[in-house]
């Protein structure tokens, strides 16, 4: 594990934002809000089987249902236990499976099924190691997986890891008795995933002095005490969002997102095409990854008197950039019509489908939390002073149905915030006024 992975969190109410950094270089961008449906657990009710495919539409208390693959044994009106896989998009419901786990930074725990297994990458010495540690941990039933991160961590450390994922899952089966109808019964705690996600992180930095020492509580020695560039990551974000990336030479990258690919158009600019197509191999791995793109994506490099020849070198060069992908990534080459196919394998909404509506316009539900980080700034300049935030009706009303993200800016802030719906305002802007007590 290097020692310069870290992730720095800019916390919020309601809305956290995070970035990955190895060393100075940004490498991922994320959203975290509590709701996030990713590795959360529901009881669900099956609705129909899709009998042909051996799969089934499960019930899970949201607005669509989800899609179970490998349904076999269920038939409608069923109860069942199931783990979101992907979360819905557009008019697709979230993907679903049986097999629940809970992944932690070192260990994967599958209490439903059993067996043991070790990541490739380990070195021999350490597979040994861990598989008689593994032998000696687990119970009849439960399956184990020992992550690359385990290598040379100590017998204490994995079992204490592994006594958390168990109690996950005492949790889960205790919700499950006691739920009434489809509804979640477990949710992973954000940062927990995020480390699950990424084991490398040596060094996890929060912005805010409460929210820091909670996650300390839970997370122990890495939730260190450094400074998080706050305006560095608003700024990433924001270009994240822009359509268009600059390259070196004077060309640039045109991203465009559609419900079924994503299409990257390479233009040269005034700068020379062989130099424009060099660039955006680098930069189209590093902009897949902060954008969080996947499912089929289309490259559109410039031509060039080599033509297709080139075009082969260039996949070739792609493939080399994204291999250090975490997520699975594939270059498939090129098309008939000279376009470079590739694909990700999708497990979270893209940076845009979080943040932003159409158009590249931020949701309401964006604005309001970005509300509430304002309203705290403020309330720091002005203390014992009392506030209310001014917003556009949409707004207002997204604040209203986040109660616990309001009270979490109210403790903060130290006073009351109250709302006020102003209609002749714009979505993207927000007032903060002293009001008398």
């Amino acid at each position: 594990m290097r020692a310069d992975n870290r992730i720095e969190l800019a916390w919020g109410p309601g809305e956290s934002r995070a970035a990955l950094y190895h060393g100075d270089r940004l490498v991922e961008l994320f959203i975290l809000r509590g709701d996030s449906a990713v590795g959360s657990v529901y009881l669900g009710r099956v609705l129909a089987r899709a009998g042909s495919i051996g799969a089934a539409f499960v019930e899970i208390g949201s607005e669509r249902p989800g899609f179970l693959r490998h349904a076999e044994g269920v038939s409608d009106g069923d109860a069942v236990l199931v783990q979101v896989k992907a979360e819905a998009r557009g008019h697709k419901g979230a993907v679903l499976t049986r097999e629940v786990s809970f992944a932690g930074r070192w260990l994967a725990y599958s209490p439903l099924r059993p067996g043991r297994s070790l990541s490739r990458r380990l070195p021999e010495d350490e597979r040994q190691r861990l598989s008689a540690l593994l032998a000696d941990l687990a119970e009849p039933g439960e399956g184990l997986v020992a992550r690359t991160a385990a290598a040379g961590r100590g017998a204490d450390e994995i079992a204490a890891e592994l006594a958390g994922l168990r109690a996950d899952w005492r949790t889960t089966q205790a919700a499950r008795t006691t739920a009434t109808g489809p509804t979640v019964v477990w949710r992973p705690d954000p940062l927990v995933r995020l480390l699950a996600e990424h084991p490398e992180v040596s060094d996890l930095r929060i912005d805010d002095i409460a929210a820091r020492a909670q996650a300390r509580a839970r997370l122990g020695a890495i939730v260190g005490d450094g400074p998080v560039d706050r305006a560095r990551l608003d700024e990433a974000i924001a270009l994240s969002l822009d359509p268009v990336v600059p390259l070196p030479s004077g060309g640039r990258l045109v991203i465009g997102m559609a419900a079924a690919l994503t299409a990257i158009d390479v233009d040269s600019g005034k700068g020379a095409p062989e130099a424009a197509n060099r660039e955006a191999v680098a930069e189209i791995a590093r902009q897949i990854r902060l954008r969080g793109l996947s499912g089929q994506i289309l490259v559109d490099f410039v031509p060039g008197e080599e033509g297709r020849k080139a075009l082969y070198r260039l996949a070739d060069a792609l493939t080399r950039t994204v291999a250090d992908d975490p997520l699975p990534a594939q270059v498939h080459g090129v098309s008939p019509m000279g376009i470079v196919e590739l694909s990700r394998e999708r497990r979270r909404p893209r940076l845009d489908e979080i943040l932003c509506e159409v158009e590249w316009r931020p949701s309401a539900r964006t604005l309001a939390f970005a509300a509430l980080r304002q309203a705290i700034t403020e309330a720091a300049c002005r203390p014992g002073r009392r506030l209310a935030l001014v917003a556009a009706p949409a707004v207002i009303r997204v604040l209203e149905t986040q109660p616990g993200a309001l009270r979490e800016a109210e403790t903060r802030i130290g006073e009351p915030l109250t709302l006020r719906a102003d209609p002749a305002r714009a979505p993207e802007d927000t007032a903060i006024m002293e009001i008398p007590r």
